[in-house]
């Protein structure tokens, strides 16, 4: 069995990161129209994609909020972000891909339903969407992807 995510990891949480990615959330949110009541967000995720490294199908919220006593607690992951630090022409593969169904992945027709996120390509692009929403980054075959990930909380929507 494959598992669901190879990649290298460090987390961060320099004040600067937010105040540089904050201001692009919220006009994404806004300008979706989605806007979704958000007051947090966790540490950001720096990862580094290298040579058969991924992360398969997943959706970064849960339906209950967390339960850990903290400035986390009662709150769920509505928005997540992902701000790509490597240009597309510096690896191969490593695609950010979404699938916009409501159920599990492996049971729809993935040729219909999936969407390949080709604006993030450009080193510094940044692209924001309900956590809530599949999506996977594909096994990158050339190359290293680096790339910073940060959720925006909020109370569970009504």
């Amino acid at each position: 069995m494959q598992t669901k995510r190879k990649s290298d990891l460090v987390w961060l949480n320099d004040t600067w990161i937010y105040k540089e990615l904050h201001p692009y959330v919220h006009e994404a949110n806004k300008n979706a129209g989605w806007n979704f009541e958000w007051n947090r967000s966790e540490s950001c995720q720096f990862t580094k994609y290298k040579h058969n490294q991924y992360y398969d199908w997943h959706c970064d919220s849960w339906e209950k909020p967390y339960e850990k006593e903290g400035p986390n607690k009662g709150k769920i992951r509505k928005l997540s972000m992902t701000c790509q630090l490597t240009d597309g022409s510096e690896y191969k593969g490593g695609e950010l891909e979404f699938d916009f169904r409501n159920y599990d992945p492996h049971m729809r027709d993935e040729s219909q339903h999936l969407k390949r996120a080709k604006e993030i390509l450009p080193k510094g692009s940044i692209i924001v969407f309900p956590s809530f929403v599949w999506h996977r980054v594909k096994p990158v075959t050339a190359g290293t992807r680096y790339s910073l990930v940060v959720w925006h909380l909020g109370k569970p929507f009504k």
